[in-house]
């Protein structure tokens, strides 16, 4: 790898992780220790219309496995919107079938390229480390119906994105400098 195609492989990158979230329902969360081993997720949920035109997100399944999760603490603490125009409830855990946070939509959904935010569940982490990604489902609330799946990200921190753009645009800085060659030194020779 030569020093020219380092802002490259930089645009490349930067491009891929602007991309990468952008074509599935996404499911963000952010974690808030409430001290001990209690913790708090608040999740929002992005439509980008991958379901198909017109297709709102009307229920959704968020995991929690019972080995990390103690499933008794499960407690659904939503605000706004989501505690109003969402019937929520934790559906209890069974055989090889994690507990789940269950959201079914009381006033249409969310649409194509809406957002909806204050979804929350407060929980006992019996893991190691920090809790942090789960899976998550999403169906159709009229046939129960599997129209997609994933993972859950992490909010992102603010600033991140500017940061990447300011450490491409130093990159290409240092590679676009080249030495100079002095006049004075190339006349004498």
């Amino acid at each position: 790898m030569n020093r020219h195609s380092l802002p490259l492989i930089g645009a490349v990158w930067l491009g891929l992780s602007l991309s990468t979230s952008a074509h599935a329902i996404s499911v963000q969360y952010g974690l808030t220790s409430l001290g001990g081993n209690a913790y708090r997720y608040d999740y929002s949920i992005a439509n980008d219309g991958s379901l198909g035109t017109g297709v709102p997100v009307e229920l959704f399944d968020i995991y929690f496995d019972p080995t990390l999760y103690l499933e008794s603490s499960l407690n659904i603490v939503s605000s706004g919107s989501a505690a109003v125009n969402w019937n929520q409830i934790i559906l209890s855990s069974g055989p090889s079938i994690p507990a789940a946070f269950d959201a079914l939509a009381l006033n249409g959904g969310i649409a194509n390229g809406a957002v909806a935010t204050g979804f929350a569940v407060d929980f006992t982490w019996l893991g190691l480390g920090t809790p942090g990604a789960q899976l998550f489902d999403i169906y159709s609330p009229t046939t129960f119906s599997l129209l997609g799946s994933g993972t859950t990200q992490p909010v992102p921190i603010p600033g991140t994105l500017p940061l990447i753009g300011l450490g491409g645009a130093i990159a290409m800085l240092f590679m676009r400098r080249r030495p100079r060659v002095s006049t004075s030194s190339a006349s004498n020779t």
